[in-house]
């Protein structure tokens, strides 16, 4: 019989995960989710490989908090999803990595991945779709799968994080909008880090839903009190509005996996992107 080449299939290609994990990976290919929808047939050349499936299709993260077209919200978001289970349902999966977020645990101070599920908003909601979309396909067909619930990413192609639009209120000299004087707390978590977390889920089995987070929680306010301090002045205003007060992971199941690990600090990024 012959053997069949592992190949990684990434869904997405617009997102910024994706685009970082395509340096990374070997023998992987990256599919838009438009040319998915406009043929399906732009995945047969993978039908009768062995594959690993990567979901990192939604609505786009400038996006999230529209609905000027509902239907497109949702195809983006999950109709993508279903169209390549659908399509793959006969071949070799390896491994299926969905991609979620920390919106589904809701107004969850430490969040464990066996806390009940509480999504506040559209977002959240269809992520939480999404995960038992993938959830049911898996188990019904005997396929290995990881539900990926990653906290704030940033950095690499990052026009969307809170981080990333300090670097640009800094370097444009503009006033960066924040919400309750910065005083909620959010477990940022480096790209690089996530990548690396991805790559070694790809080998490993039987983790159904990981943290992906590094267990630290800081606040907007902390940040730009030390990029202050350091001579860097932010511009600022401030609205104020409902938000979670503090969001961070529970990520003792992670470090079990991957062992004890430093992760990326904020404060030390945004010091190298602005040569503090």
């Amino acid at each position: 019989m012959e053997k069949l080449i592992l190949q990684t299939i990434i869904i997405g290609k617009s997102s910024n995960l994706s685009k970082t994990l395509s340096i990374k990976l070997s023998n992987y290919a990256v599919i838009s989710s438009r040319e998915i929808i406009n043929n399906i047939d732009v995945l047969k050349e993978f039908k009768n490989k062995k594959i690993n499936i990567i979901f990192n299709n939604f609505q786009p993260a400038t996006e999230l908090n529209t609905l000027h077209n509902a239907q497109k919200y949702v195809t983006n978001s999950i109709l993508v999803t279903a169209k390549v289970l659908d399509y793959f349902k006969d071949t070799r999966i390896n491994k299926i990595i969905y991609t979620s977020s920390s919106s589904v645990y809701g107004n969850n101070i430490l969040c464990n991945e066996q806390d009940e599920l509480k999504p506040l908003n559209l977002h959240a909601s269809l992520k939480v779709a999404n995960e038992k979309l993938v959830e049911k396909f898996s188990g019904d067909n005997n396929i290995d799968y990881t539900i990926a619930r990653i906290f704030n990413m940033y950095g690499g192609d990052d026009n969307f994080s809170i981080i990333s639009k300090i670097i640009k209120a800094y370097k444009t000299n503009q006033e960066l909008t924040i919400v309750n004087n910065g005083n909620a707390i959010r477990d940022f978590i480096h790209i690089d880090d996530v990548v690396e977390i991805y790559i070694k889920l790809l080998g490993l089995k039987n983790i159904p839903i990981l943290n992906v987070g590094t267990g630290n929680g800081v606040s907007i306010k902390t940040i730009i009190d030390y990029l202050k301090n350091n001579q860097i002045e932010v511009l600022f205003k401030n609205i104020n509005k409902n938000e979670l007060k503090a969001s961070t992971a529970d990520n003792q199941l992670l470090i079990n996996l991957i062992g004890e690990k430093t992760f990326k600090e904020v404060q030390q990024f945004l010091k190298e992107e602005l040569k503090i």
